[in-house]
């Protein structure tokens, strides 16, 4: 059916003035927004980071999906890693949902567009759509999604005066934190709520950075080895369930996983061994110097012997 004006004459267009004064167009149109989950998935990989992870990564992508605004993240270490992190992420999603993948948001990346990558989305039927070059605008959830979770990081590592190198267990804490709280932007819902079909607990949840004293089973220790070890909290294992912490034990350069840990939240706790103080007594003095200048009181500390009465 021809629905034009056939008697209206068609607006001249001036080469000259596009030539001069063509603008970029303004994103005013609002899409149909996906209504179930999966229906729609945003991705985006993360520019490489200046410092490499405790791991060797150096780049995170995001899996988004429209519906509950959820996110995935996984850590890489080169970019060609993103097609098995997609296929992991869709072989759980999948599976823990119940339903399929039915549209895929990319940009032009070199990792989404490669032989191997699109060959995996025509085989899965699944519609992959590509946002044109220079306009990140169209894949903004992904582009959203990456600023909020590098925010939140900067955020955990300067509080928690960790080096830059735990870059990547701070972006997976803080989508872990991102999926159990509620959001405006999708009816005041967590994403995970979407999900589960309730609100998510959030009495797991601690401080990133703080002092933790993780078990050791009996089975790694004698009977006269210590039955902890002092480590630092580095996020969450969502894998094995929320009240799983990731520590790092300092002395040995190694991430573990435990539930069995103690973790200690005071302010002086998340201070600089530098910057703590450790001094023992009565009465706190600067140096010990002025202890020894100091004429003794009756209410000062005496030695053991001084105060034992003599056996006759």
């Amino acid at each position: 059916m021809d629905v034009t004006d056939a008697n209206k004459p068609c607006a001249a267009i001036c080469g000259i003035c596009a030539l001069g004064r063509q603008h970029k167009e303004s994103q005013t149109k609002i899409r149909e927004k996906a209504d179930q989950i999966l229906q729609a998935v945003h991705s985006d990989l993360c520019c490489p980071m200046q410092t490499l992870g405790i791991s060797g990564e150096r780049y995170f992508i995001t899996f988004v999906d429209e519906t509950s605004g959820r996110i995935s993240l996984s850590l890489l270490r080169t970019k060609d890693e993103a097609l098995n992190a997609f296929q992991t992420y869709r072989a759980r999603a999948e599976k823990g949902s119940g339903k399929e993948i039915k549209a895929f948001w990319s940009d032009g990346g070199g990792e989404y567009l490669n032989k191997q990558f699109r060959k995996y989305l025509e085989d899965a039927g699944i519609q992959h759509r590509i946002s044109p070059p220079y306009s990140p605008a169209q894949n903004g959830r992904a582009e959203r999604a990456n600023r909020t979770i590098m925010e939140s990081a900067r955020y955990m590592l300067e509080d928690s005066r960790l080096g830059n190198e735990f870059w990547g267990q701070a972006v997976l804490a803080a989508a872990h934190v991102h999926n159990h709280l509620p959001s405006r932007s999708y009816n005041d819902m967590a994403p995970l709520e979407y999900w589960t079909g309730k609100p998510p607990g959030i009495g797991h949840m601690r401080i990133v950075g703080s002092s933790t004293w993780g078990h050791v089973p009996k089975e790694k220790r004698q009977m006269l080895d210590r039955k902890s070890i002092k480590c630092i909290l580095i996020g969450y294992e969502e894998s094995a369930g929320s009240r799983v912490y990731r520590v790092y034990d300092a002395e040995k350069k190694r991430i573990f996983c435990s539930r069995d840990v103690i973790i200690d939240q005071s302010p002086i706790a998340m201070q600089p061994e530098a910057q703590r103080d450790t001094t023992i007594g009565w009465q706190n003095y600067a140096t010990t110097q002025e202890l020894e200048d100091k004429e003794p009181s009756e209410t000062d500390f005496r030695p053991l012997d001084s105060i034992i009465p003599e056996v006759s």
